[in-house]
């Protein structure tokens, strides 16, 4: 744990480093490969308390210490927000404090409470979104996440989601020199299975399947491993199915951002833009079948709405289809 001195002191001046005496314990929420994760409570506030294990503080100090620094630098309102660290020399442990998330992992919204089935593509348009302008910042700050997945997706009490999990993120390297096969197969893009140059593009990438597997209410790529689906990926350019997303430009959209080539992925603006003409859709297509349903009359078309908000969706992904040419563990 001397690795850790020079970031305790720095903590300590920054206000960061809280006493283990002013954390309280609760029940355990998950364990994963890097700790045990506890709900706690720090001044009377819930937290979330990731405790590292022995260990990866013994044997990957890096990704440790980075995921410290990155969630200390980042505040945005769909990223789990820091609340200090607390750390100990003697007995060697580390754990990270943060806000905590009350409604719990994406993937057990998905697949055990059906929060997300439940709430309709309102809640599904939501957490997109939000990962979309939480992503836009990570990368408007030099930042790469490199691990999008279900389970690194956290929903607040409104279904807001908030990005977590930084152990995988890093400082984008113009260079494009980064480890490869970083993050989780099912979601990993092509060309960090390849271990070739990648940008933040990659989480463009990771992005596009995740929020395909929200709206298509069902894990990426079926009964196929991880490893074989990532080799399929770069091999035979499979993706995951799009037969549950009745949206066809939405399926359009996803499939620019899991593009193979990474400069014909859009950028966020434009992927943020379009998912918010796609809601405002969802929004009035509800309207109306609700109108229906009660027998009342249906507004006229004036020209605005539904149809010119189509009409701003195709411009859109027309300028998607032509903006760029076609494609031919951290460090």
């Amino acid at each position: 744990m001397e690795k850790f001195e020079g970031l305790s002191k720095k903590y300590a001046e920054e206000g960061w480093l809280i006493p283990e005496a002013d954390l309280t314990f609760g029940r355990i929420l998950g364990r994963g490969a890097s700790g045990t994760t506890y709900m706690g409570e720090l001044h009377g506030e819930t937290v979330a308390i990731k405790a590292y294990s022995v260990s990866i503080l013994r044997n990957d100090s890096v990704s440790v210490k980075n995921e410290m620094d990155i969630m200390a630098r980042v505040k945005h309102d769909n990223i789990v927000q820091f609340r200090g660290l607390c750390l100990s020399m003697d007995p060697a442990a580390a754990a990270l404090v943060t806000s905590f998330a009350t409604g719990g992992e994406l993937g057990d919204a998905l697949y055990k409470r059906n929060t997300i089935k439940k709430g309709g593509d309102a809640a599904r348009f939501k957490v997109a979104i939000g990962l979309a302008r939480g992503l836009k910042f990570l990368h408007e700050n030099g930042l790469i996440h490199r691990d999008i997945k279900p389970a690194n997706v956290l929903l607040d009490a409104n279904g807001e989601p908030l990005l977590t999990d930084f152990g995988f993120s890093r400082m984008v390297d113009v260079s494009g020199d980064m480890t490869g096969e970083t993050g989780s197969y099912l979601y990993m893009a092509p060309e960090v299975v390849r271990h070739t140059t990648y940008s933040a593009k990659a989480d463009t990438f990771s992005y596009a399947i995740l929020v395909n597997e929200i709206f298509s209410d069902e894990r990426p790529y079926g009964h196929l491993l991880p490893m074989h689906a990532a080799i399929g990926v770069v091999k035979k350019g499979l993706r995951p199915s799009q037969k549950r997303i009745r949206n066809s430009q939405l399926r359009s959209l996803l499939a620019t951002c899991w593009d193979a080539m990474p400069d014909k992925r859009p950028d966020w603006d434009t992927i943020i833009s379009t998912l918010e003409e796609f809601r405002l859709q969802s929004t009035t297509s509800s309207s109306r079948h609700s109108s229906r349903s009660l027998g009342r009359p249906q507004p006229l078309n004036n020209g605005g709405g539904a149809s010119s908000s189509s009409s701003g969706v195709s411009r859109l992904l027309r300028k998607l289809a032509v903006s760029s040419p076609s494609e031919s563990k951290r460090s």
